[in-house]
């Protein structure tokens, strides 16, 4: 699964670098909130893309199930600012969790690596293209005047 990680990581790197300080604004930024969470979220789906063939079934549904509770976190923030938005990473998200509790008793770590695969693949790009979309165009805190 760690085919996914270089674009993740580097969506992760880009905000760690563009997210620091403050300032006193009259509004809050939405980001503020938003981004963060995504990040969060992210990072539980490298966690998960980064399990190896040796990771039982039950580390891989655990991880599903992080990963299902940091997009929660994210659509908590994401209120009007973003919540359209999360639409397709949602749909995305609740394709790997299905995926994910229907892997059957006896399933090899190798076979639960490729049966989430798909379904991780393209939540990760939905998530990258949301941070990109939303986050990476906002200013940080400390630009803004």
């Amino acid at each position: 699964m760690k085919r996914a990680i270089a674009t993740l990581a580097t969506v992760i790197l880009a905000i760690a670098a563009c997210s620091s300080g403050s300032t006193g604004s009259a509004t809050p930024d939405p980001a503020i909130a938003f981004c963060p969470a995504v990040d969060d979220y992210a990072k539980t789906l490298v966690a998960l893309d980064a399990l190896t063939p040796s990771a039982t079934v039950e580390q891989y549904k655990s991880a599903v199930a992080d990963a299902k509770k940091a997009l929660a976190a994210v659509v908590a923030v994401a209120g009007p600012y973003a919540g359209a938005q999360l639409a397709s990473a949602q749909m995305a998200q609740t394709q790997l969790t299905a995926a994910a509790d229907a892997l059957p008793a006896g399933t090899t770590p190798d076979q639960a690596e490729s049966t989430l695969q798909p379904s991780l693949t393209a939540l990760i790009q939905e998530v990258t293209l949301t941070r990109k979309a939303i986050c990476n165009t906002r200013p940080t805190p400390s630009a803004a005047s």
